[in-house]
């Protein structure tokens, strides 16, 4: 199965047992389970910001496009100055 298939399963199977646990339940577990979506959703923001911020830190150097991108920039400088723009 892909990912997004594994994904839909997980949630569809998770939002199924959180149903019939707030359904089912009496006293302060009823209280409990009603709050599990917004700590689902703290949870996952988290994780998410953590991602973001990983992959911001271990920022990858890549030479050959350093090198590529240096190339477009001093053909681009030579074409506006062939064009009459000072740089």
């Amino acid at each position: 199965m892909s990912r997004g298939t594994n994904l839909f399963v997980a949630f569809s199977i998770s939002i199924i047992i959180w149903i019939i646990t707030l359904f089912l339940s009496t006293g302060y577990v009823k209280e409990i389970t009603k709050s599990i979506p917004t700590y689902a959703l703290i949870l996952y923001f988290s994780y998410a910001l953590f991602k973001v911020g990983g992959d911001l830190a271990q920022l990858k150097d890549y030479p050959e496009e350093a090198q590529s991108l240096q190339k477009e920039v001093e053909q681009a400088k030579r074409f506006y100055q062939e064009k009459g723009l000072k740089l």
